[in-house]
């Protein structure tokens, strides 16, 4: 699976998702993202229209993990979950010499953070989606 079929199979995607926590497996390899995920729709009634539910993102076979320091104008000492914007990392993003590195890594994202002002990326060999068992409340 990759981020891109997860955006098609969700009803809104990763649209208004967020980040709840992320932790990060040397010894497996593996990135843990727990988010966050709106699964209200506009049709739905008013109560759940802004309902979430949480799920998890497992990245495994991690060969990158760089978490920017945030803007220093933005909101980064508020505690709480975050909400970000994803995409496929561009060519570029990093040195000649870690891009060579990464040249048969085929999961590469940037998720920009805006609460932060800046970004999370990550490369991968892979991805898988779950939902977990605890319910969210509307937000």
């Amino acid at each position: 699976m990759t981020l891109e079929q997860l955006e098609h199979e969700l009803p809104n995607g990763l649209h208004d998702a967020k980040i709840r926590a992320f932790t990060r497996d040397l010894e497996n390899d593996a990135l843990v993202m727990n988010l966050n995920v709106l699964v209200g729709l506009p049709g739905d009634p008013p109560e759940a229209r802004d309902a979430y539910r949480a799920a998890t993102i497992t990245f495994s076979g991690v060969k990158l993990f760089v978490v920017e320091s945030p803007d220093a104008s933005s909101a980064f000492l508020s505690p709480g979950d975050v909400s970000f914007s994803m995409e496929r990392s561009e060519l570029g993003t990093f040195s000649p010499e870690i891009e060579k590195r990464l040249a048969n890594i085929s999961e590469r994202y940037s998720f920009f953070i805006l609460d932060w002002l800046s970004s999370i990326h990550i490369a991968a060999s892979s991805m898988s989606f779950a939902w977990n068992p605890e319910v969210t409340a509307a937000r």
